[in-house]
């Protein structure tokens, strides 16, 4: 089934959505290390319900909503395995390499300089006295995060991806089992290495499989999709339990792939959208480690008063994306040979 102009921009604009709702997930923080101790911000109550129901409930669906749309997009081209593999290494592994070699560099010489060493060692071990093993967790091998925290996604993305033809075949065979399994882990308190990437990918195979687009749910009411994913969204921030907020993510995916038409049916809006989906990837590699260094500065400079943890809390996502925006441009400009290969050719 052929993507339709339509589906095309929708993706592009659902895709922005999810970088917003990955950046303020990332903004979420009450205390930041530094190498001579840990600073906390005891949040005022409003302030934590906040923000915990901003970055911990509707945050959650950014990452889920990336992997849906890279399994779709990946299943629905039909390609080999080898050209699936090729077009992956220039597109996820050099980028992987390029950004976390990148942001390595960039902590080595801020924990050398004594100006900015305390902002920069935090409680882990200086890279340059990294040993062996220490060196292969940067890049995300037999640890959890790489450097560049947010490429984990990239790592999961690329070890699902070397499975994809098993997941095919299993969503050929078990076209109902395979979406149920899906949702499950999707749903269920489990926690294993490229649980979110599987749970999604197969999903995404099954979406794929039956033939169904994602723009599926333009069939239900806006109003009746609002009401449902805000009482689902307030309710898990009211009950605390895994499985509860799991089930608002599965909410939320819906919630804002149906709310894209809304956005895509009015053209100015729909103009704005996609012009800033020309650069999610960028905003995508260089947010978390900038958001980290701005948060570590206002913590040492502003008053520790709940108003400043607000705006701190607002306005730095804000210029953080403005200024990977700013940043991706000029680059862009000043070297597009060079831009395409750190972006993947994006």
């Amino acid at each position: 089934m052929r993507m339709t102009k339509e589906e095309s921009d929708r993706i592009r604009i659902v895709k922005w959505i999810a970088i917003v709702m990955v950046v303020f997930l990332h903004a979420y923080t009450t205390e930041v290390n530094f190498a001579d101790g840990t600073n906390t911000a005891a949040l005022p109550g409003w302030l934590m319900f906040l923000e915990t129901g901003v970055s911990q409930i509707i945050a959650r669906c950014g990452v889920p909503l990336f992997f849906l749309l890279s399994a779709v997009l990946l299943f629905r081209a039909d390609r080999s395995y080898g050209e699936v593999i090729r077009k992956k290494a220039k597109t996820l592994l050099l980028p992987y390499l390029i950004w976390n070699s990148f942001w390595i560099v960039v902590f080595i010489i801020l924990q050398s300089l004594p100006f900015t060493a305390s902002y920069f060692s935090g409680s882990n071990t200086p890279i340059l006295e990294c040993s062996l093993q220490e060196w292969f967790g940067l890049y995300g091998i037999g640890q959890e995060y790489p450097q560049c925290y947010p490429l984990w996604f990239m790592r999961d993305l690329m070890a699902v991806i070397l499975i994809f033809p098993l997941i095919k075949k299993a969503a050929d065979q078990y076209p109902k089992a395979v979406p149920c399994m899906g949702i499950l882990l999707s749903v269920l308190p489990l926690s294993f290495y490229g649980k979110t990437a599987l749970a999604w990918f197969l999903i995404g195979a099954a979406v794929v499989r039956i033939k169904c687009s994602l723009m599926v749910f333009d069939r239900y009411s806006m109003l009746k999709m609002t009401g449902l994913y805000c009482g689902s969204a307030v309710l898990s921030l009211l009950w605390d339990h895994p499985v509860i907020r799991n089930i608002s993510v599965l909410l939320g995916i819906v919630f804002w792939l149906r709310l894209s038409k809304e956005i895509y049916v009015r053209e100015n809006l729909r103009r704005i959208f996609l012009k800033l989906s020309e650069w999610v990837f960028i905003i995508y590699v260089l947010h978390e480690m900038t958001l980290s260094c701005v948060r570590k500065l206002c913590f040492r400079l502003l008053p520790a008063k709940p108003v400043f943890w607000f705006l701190e809390y607002l306005l730095i996502p804000i210029a953080v994306m403005t200024g990977c925006i700013l940043t991706g441009a000029v680059f862009k400009k000043v070297m597009p040979g060079l831009y395409r290969i750190t972006t993947g050719e994006r």
